[in-house]
C-alpha cells in the first residue's frame, strides 16, 4: 500500500472507544511526510520577543525529547538566547554515571557482553528520560546517529562506551596516544574539526571500519571513503583518487586494550595528492584540508539544520549558516545558539514540520505525562527497536534516515497502541513499555486548573500539539470523549471520559509532529 494514501484513507483509531477527531488532519503529516523548501523571510536575526508558552514549547521539543509542564513554565517570559545559553551550560555532575566495566584496564578488555551494552542502553534511556541536559544528549544522539558504528561488528562494549562518552564530552585536543576523554579535556559541545580528528582515533571507528589493520602498503580505504562521503563532504565534492590518497593517509592507528596509538612503523610517509595539496600528509593533515573546503561548511550546515530545523532547507539558509560555521572556526556553541535563537527558528512554518523520532515517541510522551520511569526500562529499550531505532545498533554507516522513514504502514499503528498503553497501563504488543504504574489521568489533567469539557480540550490539545486545534476538532473531541459541552473533571465519569480524550489526541495524526 502507497504510504501516502495510507495517511489520507487510514483511520487512525483501531476501537470504537476513540473516535477521529478530524480525519482530514492527517494531511499535515502527508505534507511532513514529503518536505519542501518554504518561503521563510526570517533570517538568522536574534528572536528577541519574550517567550510564549507556544514558543517555548516549540523550542522545548526541539532541542530535547519534549517537555513537561515545569519546563514550559521555567522558560516563558526569557527571550531564546538566555534559554539556549543556559542550554549550553553543563554542569558536569548532572551526566550518566560511568559504569564500572567501562574502566577496566587495557589487559583487562572484555569482549562483546551483551548486559554490558543492555546496560548501557539503559543508562542512556534513564538519562534522557530525566530531561538533563537536553541540548547536550540531543547532540549526542547527533554524533551517534552521523560518525555511526555497529555495536555487532565492534564487539567490544567497552568501546562502544567511550565512543559514546566521546559524543558528550568533545575533547579540547587530540595527540598521538589517544585515551578516553579525560576529566580535564572536556569541551562538552566542542569544535566539530576537533571531534573529527577525534573519530579518526577512536577505538569503535577503528574497529567499525577497519582502520585497525590499514598499513603503509595495505591501506583500507573503507574509512577514507566514508570520511568524506557521509562524515564531511558529501557525493560530488571529492575524487576517487581522494579516497585513494586519504586511505594512505589514514594508515598506522592500532587499537592497544583502551587506548589507541599512532605507529610511524605502520604508516605511509610517503607524499601523497589529496585535493590538490601535496604532502606527507598525516591523518590530521587529510582532516584539515577537509574542513578547509567550503562543501565542508555546507555539509553539517545542512544537517544540523535537517536535525533541528526542517527537512528542506532553503540555499539562502544554508549559505548563511556554513558562514557561521566558517566564522566560528567550526566551533558548535555559536552555531547552535545563532540558529536555535533566531527569527527563521521561531517561524510559524515550523512549528509541527518535523516527524517525531522513536525517541520522541517513548521518551517524549513519558516525559509529557511526568515519568521517571518505566515498569521495565530495559523493555523500553527494546519498544524503541519495535519502532526501527536500536541504540548502539543503526542499520548501517550512513545511520538512521529518520524523518518520513520513521513512519510506515507498520510503525504508525505501533506508535498509537503505545500511546493507548500509557493511558492503559497494560500493553496489547509485545516488549512496547508501559508507565511503572498507570498513569492517573484525572489528576494529570485536573493539575492544568481547568474544569470544563471546552477549556480542558483546549489546553490539553495546546500541551500534547504543535498545531492549535480548531473548532472541528475541538468539537470532535469534546463529543467522543464526554458526549457533549456539559462534562466537568468532577462529573461521575470523569476519568474514564478524561482517558478517552488524552487517547484520541494522542492518536490524531499530528501527535505525531513536533
Amino acid at each position: 500500500m502507497n504510504r501516502r494514501s495510507f495517511f489520507k484513507s487510514a483511520s487512525f483509531f483501531s476501537d470504537d472507544s476513540v473516535q477521529p477527531a478530524n480525519e482530514l488532519s492527517s494531511e499535515r503529516l502527508s505534507k511532513a511526510m514529503n518536505p519542501k523548501p518554504l518561503a521563510v523571510t526570517a533570517g538568522l536575526e536574534e528572536f528577541t520577543t519574550p517567550l510564549s508558552s507556544r514558543n517555548a514549547e516549540h523550542l522545548l521539543r526541539r532541542i530535547g525529547l519534549q517537555l513537561n509542564k515545569i519546563e514550559i513554565t521555567q522558560v516563558v517570559g526569557k527571550t531564546a538566547a538566555q534559554v539556549v545559553d543556559s542550554l549550553l551550560t553543563i554542569n558536569p555532575n548532572s551526566l550518566p554515571t560511568q559504569p564500572s566495566w567501562a574502566i577496566n584496564s587495557p589487559a583487562n578488555v572484555q569482549q562483546q557482553n551483551y548486559d554490558q551494552v543492555n546496560e548501557l542502553r539503559t543508562l542512556w534511556f534513564s538519562h534522557l528520560l530525566s530531561g538533563k541536559n537536553p541540548l547536550l544528549e540531543k547532540m549526542v544522539f547527533f554524533w551517534h546517529n552521523h560518525f555511526t558504528s555497529e555495536e555487532k561488528k565492534v564487539y567490544y562494549s567497552q568501546y562502544i562506551y567511550w565512543q559514546h562518552d566521546l559524543f558528550r564530552r568533545n575533547p579540547k585536543q587530540v595527540s598521538e596516544i589517544y585515551q578516553p576523554v579525560q576529566d580535564n579535556d572536556r569541551t562538552y559541545f566542542g569544535n566539530i574539526k576537533t571531534l573529527t580528528k577525534a573519530i579518526v582515533r577512536d577505538m569503535a571507528m577503528l574497529v567499525y571500519l577497519d582502520g585497525n589493520q590499514s598499513i603503509s602498503g595495505n591501506p583500507n580505504e573503507n574509512f577514507a571513503r566514508e570520511i568524506l562521503e557521509l562524515f564531511t563532504l558529501g557525493i560530488g565534492n571529492y575524487t576517487e583518487h581522494d579516497i585513494v590518497e586519504a586511505a594512505r593517509a589514514f594508515t598506522g592507528w592500532r587499537v592497544e586494550g583502551l587506548t589507541s596509538r599512532f605507529k610511524s612503523s605502520n604508516f605511509d610517509d610517503t607524499e601523497k595528492t589529496f585535493m590538490g595539496k601535496t604532502g606527507k600528509h598525516s591523518a590530521d593533515d587529510i582532516v584539515d584540508i577537509i574542513f578547509q573546503q567550503p562543501a565542508c561548511a555546507r555539509f553539517f550546515a545542512g544537517k544540523l539544520y535537517r536535525f533541528f530545523v526542517y527537512e528542506a532547507p532553503n540555499e539562502d539558509i544554508l549559505t548563511q549558516l556554513a558562514s557561521e560555521l566558517l566564522a566560528s572556526n567550526y566551533e558548535l556553541k555559536p552555531f547552535l545558539k545563532k540558529l536555535l535563537a533566531s527569527a527563521h527558528f521561531f517561524d510559524e512554518q515550523f512549528y509541527g514540520a518535523v516527524i517525531k523520532s522513536p525517541l520522541d515517541i517513548i521518551i517524549g510522551t513519558g516525559r509529557l505525562f511526568e515519568l521517571t520511569k518505566f515498569k521495565d526500562n530495559l523493555v523500553a529499550v527494546r519498544g524503541l527497536m519495535q519502532l526501527t531505532l536500536e541504540l548502539f545498533n543503526p542499520p548501517d554507516v550512513a545511520g538512521w534516515k529518520g524523518y518520513h522513514q520513521w513512519i510506515n504502514t507498520s510503525t504508525l499503528p505501533t506508535r498509537q497502541k503505545f500511546t493507548d498503553s500509557m493511558i492503559d497501563g497494560t500493553s496489547t504488543i509485545a516488549l512496547m513499555p508501559i508507565p511503572e504504574s498507570k498513569i492517573d489521568a484525572l489528576t494529570f489533567v485536573k493539575s492544568f486548573g481547568e474544569t470544563t469539557a471546552p477549556k480542558v480540550v483546549a489546553v490539553l490539545g495546546e500541551y500534547l500539539l504543535p498545531f492549535t486545534l480548531n473548532s472541528a476538532q475541538k468539537d470532535a473531541l469534546m463529543n467522543d470523549a464526554f458526549g457533549g459541552y456539559d462534562w466537568t473533571v468532577d462529573a461521575p465519569n470523569a476519568k474514564a471520559g478524561v482517558e478517552r480524550l488524552l487517547k484520541a489526541i494522542m492518536r490524531m495524526p499530528e501527535f505525531q509532529l513536533m
